[in-house]
């Protein structure tokens, strides 16, 4: 329960972040007025398992973990938390707006833009997904550990994939894409994070690139042909992990805040409760692996000596 602060709510579908319930006070805002040093404008876009807005597990992203604990502990602040979309995010963000994002991958395209906190998130990183009975169609792109070549891959125009608007990919994704821009078999998508899977569950793209996380989360929501499911396969290249940040609107108000983030997180702890947040939207294959890689990578250990 936030007895410490107030939540200002502008949107009646994300009347609450918590999965168990809180007391909220609703506060009326006038959509244009600009954030004063005070108030923190959360942009929350519907991103699951990341962010839940809706739905019997609303609020339980492990982004909506760390929310909650993040606005349990700046009482300083009040904070309005607004349903969004990520164009909607970044488009404030370009003019000015002061908002934040409380989960986002750190780009250098978005880096003129946003200032971002320190490490906050501990992810699994992008990897190929793949209809498990259409995986022999990507052989010929994997080396020996398996891992895919993923700008060979791009460059086989009989393979159809999607590159979805506003979304972050790491340098090795994102330039193998940027090469081939304009193919057929490159499909620019919406920022909606539905329909990816949904054509590659009904088979009308032949695999897509995403997290582990999200693989877990669809493929509980989409029906698939007896005995298919999703398989996702590493992207050689990628580090065994990736981190995500929250990220605010470039400004001193926006330098204010993330270093108001970075000092609540470096006093949570070695394995903040939003780390088990994030290793409970895994498999148990990838929440293993989770688990050993964070053990020895994490970025909230204290460095050694």
């Amino acid at each position: 329960m936030f007895s410490a602060n107030v939540w200002t709510i502008r949107t009646p579908s994300i009347s609450t972040l918590s999965a168990a319930g809180m007391a909220c006070c609703l506060v009326l805002s006038s959509v244009g007025a600009r954030a004063d040093d005070q108030i923190i404008h959360w942009q929350m876009p519907d991103y699951p398992p990341v962010l839940i807005a809706s739905g019997p597990h609303k609020g339980t992203g492990y982004a909506d973990v760390f929310l909650r604990y993040f606005i349990e502990r700046t009482p300083e602040y009040r904070h309005v938390i607004e349903s969004s979309s990520m164009s909607r995010v970044f488009g404030l963000m370009k003019q000015g707006e002061l908002v934040c994002e409380p989960s986002l991958l750190k780009t250098a395209e978005r880096e003129q833009y946003v200032d971002f906190s320190g490490p906050v998130e501990f992810v699994l990183p992008h990897h190929v997904v793949v209809r498990s009975d259409r995986m022999g169609r990507l052989a010929s792109y994997r080396d020996a550990a398996g891992a895919v070549d993923i700008a060979r891959l791009l460059r086989d125009a009989s393979l159809t994939t999607v590159r979805q608007e506003k979304r972050g990919y790491p340098p090795v994704v994102l330039d193998a894409m940027k090469a081939v821009a304009g193919h057929k078999n490159l499909i620019q998508t919406s920022d909606d994070d539905n329909g990816p899977f949904h054509q590659l569950a009904s088979g009308w793209v032949d695999y897509i690139i995403t997290y582990p996380d999200e693989v877990n989360w669809y493929a509980r929501q989409l029906t698939l042909p007896p005995s298919v499911k999703f398989v996702y396969l590493p992207i050689a290249g990628l580090p065994e992990y990736t981190v995500g940040y929250v990220g605010c609107t470039k400004s001193a108000w926006g330098k204010k805040i993330v270093n108001r983030v970075n000092e609540v997180v470096s006093s949570a702890g070695k394995r903040p409760p939003w780390i088990d947040a994030e290793a409970a939207w895994l498999d148990p294959e990838a929440a293993k692996r989770y688990d050993d890689i964070y053990a020895r990578r994490s970025p909230f250990q204290p460095p050694t000596k």
